[in-house]
This record gives C-alpha cells, structure tokens and sequence, in this order.
C-alpha cells in the first residue's frame, strides 16, 4: 500500500522522507565486553612484595614418619639430620600498558561511560595486564635474568614443577629451578596417566582440598571424552527439567572430589593438577599496578600502567603436570 509523502515515517531507509532524518540513533548506554575476564589462577593463590629483580624464597619438607622412633631413657643424643631448606629464585617480569585520552573526548557525551573515558580506560587495561599476567605465570616458558639490552622474565608453572609430569613421550622438565621447561610429546588422555599424577601430588601435598584441575576447554572436552564407559557411553539428562549434562565440573578421585577449573589462558594440549596453596605471585613494591602520568605535549592525558611481578613455587612437588593431549 503506498504512503504518502507527508507521512513521517520511522524506516532509516526512507532518505528524503519527510520526517526521517530527525529520529535519534538507538545506541545503548552500556558497554559489552565481549571478551571474559577470568583469571582464576593468578587471583586464586597469595600475594606477597618483591624487593629485587632475582626474587628469592626458602622450601623446605618434613622427613619421612618412622615407626621405629623408640629411644632408651637418658641415651646418647646423635647430631641432627642435614638442613633441607632449598633457596629458589625468579625475576621480576615488567608488564605495561598505555592509556591515551584526547581533553575532546573527555569533553563529548560518551555512551556507556558515566563518568571520565580515562577511568575506563585503565580500567580495562589494568584488567588485560591482569590476563597477561595469568597466561605468564601458567606458560612453559623459563626464567630469563634482566640485562641491559634484555628484558626480564618470570619463569612460567610448568618450569617449576619436576617430581610428578607426564609429556606423552615428550622430554620431562629435569629440574625445579625455573632454567628448564618439559617438552610435550603428543598421545590421547588417560585416566590412569592422570591417577598416577594425582598419587603423586597427595604423598606431597600439605592439603588435597586446595588441589584443582586447571586446563584450556579442548583440553576439558578431551578429559570428559575418554574418562571411561560411565561418562563416555552416555550423557546424563533430567527430563524434568529439559536439561542435559555434558561437562567435567568435578572429579572425584580415590582421595576426594577435585574441582575442574576450564581456563583460557592455559597452554594448549596442557593440563595442571594444582596445589593452589603452593603458589605466590610476588610484585614490586607489593601492588599489582603502578600507573604513572606520562608528558604530553598535546591536549590529551596519558598514563602509563605497569606491573612488576614473579611466580613463587613453594613446593611443586605438591603439584602435576600433564602435557601433549591430543
């Protein structure tokens, strides 16, 4: 049906109708980030202050339990055992950010902004420090001292951990000095590969209940596929409700329930059975963030946003890692 020319309508396509160009845009108030910010591990574990570029910490474990410990009254006393306590290390990593708001844009009505644009700004890239900073401290990457002309690096979890791993016929990590990183091979997940890994780290762990299963989603869906003909054969449902199940949120094993952390900041084909409370995240001057006002000589305010932090491993015998799953 046609329409005439005087009918104000409310189509963006009319042009040149009458009435169709003075229509406000539909532009919400709220900003969507659409990318999650989860850091489950870096905000999960203890926090402490750094004073020096080589971070230093003190390990130390309890002698085996003897049945035999029986003594005559008023026997000779022997020397004590040899100190175990272990002097570890790791280097300050710099990690920055630059923040840049023009005085015009500070001046302008800013949709989703309620108060200055600057504010959200660092904001948002204190939080993509935050995830870098979690992706850092759970790489395969090594320690590297700062120099001059070489900036310094905080050696990443699979550096530290050496008592329980398995590569898939890869080159297992030969020490717990932040110097040498596992190089994966590549095989299907087991769930007697992940046992044995879990028997290792309850002989060492202070407290199985601070213990998680971190891993990317692939290396999830992988775990759920082959954990054996209970989860494999068939997908719990409740009809009652219309929903169906399809996830790995806990694993129970012989020595308790592990909850199983999905984490998008994991290495790929890597998975970490984790004593959280045997990590630390150590920064320079004991705050996450430092933010300095940069000189400009523009009408704009400039900040710079740094974090100066290293990953403690204070006992990685209480930990695992898995490597390689294909």
């Amino acid at each position: 049906m046609a329409v005439t020319t005087t009918t104000a309508q409310s189509a963006v396509s009319l042009g040149s109708v009458e009435g169709a160009n003075n229509i406000r845009e539909d532009l919400g108030n709220i900003i969507f980030n659409v990318t999650p910010y989860q850091t489950p591990f870096t905000s999960g574990i203890a926090k402490s202050r750094a004073t020096n570029d080589n971070h230093e910490w003190l390990t130390d474990t309890y002698r085996d339990a003897a049945t035999d410990n029986e003594n005559l009254e008023a026997a000779a006393v022997s020397d004590a055992a040899a100190d175990t306590r272990t002097r570890k290390g790791n280097y300050l990593q710099i990690a920055k950010e630059v923040a840049t708001v023009t005085l015009k844009a500070e001046l302008l009505d800013k949709a989703g902004i309620k108060g200055k644009e600057m504010a959200y700004q660092l904001m948002k890239k204190g939080k993509e420090l935050h995830m870098d900073i979690e992706a850092q401290s759970l790489s395969i990457q090594i320690k590297v001292e700062p120099q001059s002309a070489q900036a310094g690096r905080s050696a990443g979890v699979a550096s530290w951990i050496n008592t329980n791993e398995n590569t898939n016929s890869g080159t297992d990590n030969t020490a717990s000095t932040g110097l040498t990183v596992p190089v994966p091979g590549s095989g299907a997940f087991t769930e007697q590969s992940l046992a044995t890994l879990l028997d290792g780290v309850w002989t060492n762990s202070g407290d199985f209940g601070n213990v998680c299963i971190m891993a990317p989603a692939a290396t999830v869906s992988s775990m759920r596929n082959n954990l054996g003909s209970a989860m494999t054969d068939s997908i719990e449902s409740d009809a009652s409700t219309g929903e169906i199940y399809n996830r790995v949120a806990v694993y129970v094993s012989q020595f308790g329930p592990v909850k199983v952390v999905p984490n998008k900041h994991m290495p790929a084909a890597t998975m970490y059975v984790l004593d959280m409370s045997s990590w630390g995240l150590a920064f320079g001057g004991g705050k996450m963030i430092h933010t300095t006002d940069i000189a400009t000589q523009t009408s704009a305010e400039r900040k710079l946003l740094e974090s100066y932090y290293t990953l403690e491993s204070r006992s990685e015998e209480a930990n695992a890692g898995y490597y390689g799953i294909s």
